[in-house]
This record gives structure tokens, C-alpha cells and sequence, in this order.
């Protein structure tokens, strides 16, 4: 819909005439003169400007202004701008269709990607996304799990995205309730110059791309999950600068969303560089796993829920014994009951580094096969 309100400002200002915008019934005025619709016509002392064919509630949009008040010419300047913007609006829609088809397109080349697990060749007809991979972009993996039946509207979120990056970004829909975002890299990292060398900006990243990239994801998320009830998945990616690396990385974020899932790992934001020990879990056969855990049965302790807790805090503090009683609300020595307990049951003394690996080893094993 072309934007009359401004329109109607505009002819107002310049001609100084009292123009107003109304709505009437289809039925009450009909746009036909011999047999051929037109752009305006007289009733009574005032002359109206077809804006609008009818609405699907039969409403019709007119811009009415007193006849005598304008000349004959102007009438036929006014018709002649109100049909251009017809045209423009019209074009507009069908650019809009066009991105929105491309769109699809590229999130259907990354999903066959996906199902058929290798590499399908690009689309020649995309390349004009191809172009902006030169520059860098950075991928994100966003999931929903919410209470909305109907899902997430992808032009409410597109809006939602384009205000937070303060720029255009790609919001690629892949199966229901999964999105890929693709932003350039100016929008995300402040370190970028358009004239460095493509290597040396690498190496430039390097130093602090982690640490911003976490930042803007937080954020991300946090904007995100307050607009809509349900639970959001965010993972992100290190810049990519071709785009057939993108459905690998999207596969490898998926991968990454769903181990923080099941490790518990963040709160709905993950990232990979945080997923090395894992990764590296997961990839231990189900049936080794288990039969690991079997050979564990004597320890079940390190299983409980409140020894789950503590040890997790315990690693997450370095094994720091004040830093871990302070992070739990616990007297120092409440907690070296625990581990002295865990000691006696197991053989396994977490305060030692060899004891540690393996105990950490030990829920990872458990976490995984727990919830597989």
C-alpha cells in the first residue's frame, strides 16, 4: 500500500487545499466511466480521487477535496501522481516477492544440504548472495520451543532483527520453528575495515572475535526471548567469506544447539568454541558409553542431584574450594564434607587433577547417555 497519509500532506502544503482521506462502501461510488474505470470524478461540491480498489471487507479509499478549489490542470496532476504511485507500489510488491522466493530458495539449498549429508552445488541463480560472503558473515542458528501453535511470524522476527542489528540481515527459514541469520560483519564486529587485507583482518579477529561475538549473541537472545513466551536456542559461528561453507556450519550449529541442550551447557546460548570436551563425548559410540557407566555402578553418588551440582560448580571454579563454598551458599568446610564423602565412596579425590578429569569424564558420560 503506497503511503497516502504523506500524500495528502504534501498536497495540502503546496496547493492549500483542504484534501482528506476517507473510506466508504464499494457499492456507494463506482469507479466506471463508459465502461472504463477512472481515476476521479464529482459529486455535489467535491471532487474524489480513487486511492484504493475495494478491501476484502468492501471498503473503498478515496482523497476527497472541495471542487471548486482545484483547477483543472491540478486535478489531472494529482490523478497522474496518485497512478504513479500505484505503479511504484506495485513494482515494490513484486521486488519484495522476488527477495522473499531467493530467500526460500537459499534456506531449501541448506536443508537438502542437511538431509542428504553432503555437499549440493549452489544455485547460479543466488549468486547475488554469494557476493556478500566476500566481505564476511556471520552465521547464527536460532530454534524455538514455544506456546505459539501457529509459530513465530517470519516478518515479525525479520523486523525484530533488522531494528537489533540496526542494518539488513538474511533471516533464512530451514524447517519449522528453525531459522539461520546471516549478518555482515560490520553489523556485528566493531574491529572491521572495509580496506584491510582479508588475511590480516583475520589474524585481527583472532584477538578478541570470541569474546564479541558472545556479547552481541547475548544480547540477541535476550531481545529475542523477551518479545515471545517459549524457550529460544541461539548458537553463532565465526565469520564465513564463502558461501559454500555455510550449510556445513549451519549442520555443525545444530549440532552444537543440541549438545547444549543436552549438556545443560549456557542459558540457550551456545557457542563452539566452548564444545571441545563435548564434541569429543558424544562422539563415543551409545553402546561404549554405557557400558563405561556400568563399570561406575559402584559410584552412584556422583550421580545425585546435589553431588551433580556441586561438582559442576566445583570445575566451573577451577576446583577453587572458598570460590565453589561461596558460589553454593555453603560453609567451606559443608563442602569439603562432600567431596571427602565422595572420596570415601568412589576412591576418586576431585581436589587432584587426575581424579578430576576423570570425575568430569564421568558426567559427561552420564549427562549424554542420560538423555539420549
Amino acid at each position: 500500500m503506497a503511503n497516502y497519509e504523506v500524500l495528502l500532506q504534501k498536497l495540502q502544503d503546496i496547493l492549500n487545499v483542504p484534501f482528506r482521506i476517507i473510506e466508504v462502501p464499494i457499492n456507494k461510488h463506482t469507479f466506471i466511466r463508459n465502461d472504463e474505470p477512472c481515476h476521479s470524478f464529482e459529486e455535489g461540491d467535491s471532487l474524489y480521487f480513487h486511492l484504493e480498489a475495494g478491501k476484502e471487507d468492501g471498503i473503498q479509499m478515496l482523497l476527497s477535496a472541495p471542487s471548486q478549489h482545484v483547477e483543472a490542470s491540478e486535478r489531472a496532476l494529482i490523478e497522474w501522481i496518485i497512478s504513479s504511485l500505484h505503479q511504484n507500489s506495485g513494482t515494490t510488491e513484486i521486488a519484495k516477492n522476488k527477495e522473499v522466493n531467493s530467500i526460500e530458495q537459499l534456506g531449501s539449498w541448506i536443508q537438502e544440504s542437511f538431509d542428504k549429508d553432503k555437499s549440493i552445488p549452489f544455485p547460479e541463480d543466488l549468486s547475488v548472495y554469494e557476493k556478500q560472503f566476500t566481505k564476511g558473515m556471520i552465521p547464527f542458528y536460532l530454534t524455538y520451543e514455544g506456546a505459539h501453535e501457529s509459530g513465530i511470524s517470519l516478518k515479525a522476527l525479520n523486523k525484530l532483527l533488522q531494528s537489533y542489528f540496526d542494518g539488513k540481515v538474511l533471516l533464512v527459514p530451514l524447517e519449522e520453528d528453525r531459522w539461520s541469520i546471516l549478518a555482515e560483519l560490520g553489523l556485528v564486529l566493531d574491529n572491521t575495515d572495509e580496506d584491510m587485507d582479508q588475511v590480516v583482518l583475520q589474524q585481527k579477529m583472532q584477538l578478541s572475535i570470541e569474546e564479541e561475538l558472545a556479547a552481541f549473541t547475548d544480547g540477541l537472545h535476550e531481545v529475542i526471548a523477551n518479545e515471545w513466551v517459549g524457550v529460544f536456542h541461539l548458537s553463532v559461528a565465526k565469520p564465513l567469506f564463502n558461501i559454500v561453507s555455510l550449510p556445513p556450519t549451519i549442520s555443525f550449529l545444530r549440532e552444537i544447539t543440541e549438545l547444549g541442550k543436552k549438556f545443560k551447557v549456557g542459558e540457550h546460548v551456545y557457542f563452539p568454541w566452548q564444545f571441545h570436551f563435548e564434541r569429543l563425548i558424544y562422539s563415543i559410540p551409545e553402546e561404549e558409553r554405557a557400558n563405561y557407566l556400568k563399570g561406575m555402578s559402584n559410584s552412584s553418588i556422583l550421580f545425585e542431584d546435589e553431588t551433580i551440582s556441586t561438582l559442576e560448580t566445583f570445575f566451573q571454579m577451577d576446583c577453587n574450594v572458598s570460590e565453589t563454598a561461596k558460589r553454593l551458599y555453603i560453609h567451606r568446610n559443608t563442602l569439603i564434607y562432600r567431596l571427602d564423602k565422595i572420596k570415601q565412596e568412589t576412591g576418586l579425590d576431585v581436589r587432584t587433577f587426575k581424579d578430576a578429569v576423570l570425575v568430569k569424564l564421568t558426567l559427561f558420560m552420564y549427562k549424554v547417555t542420560k538423555t539420549s
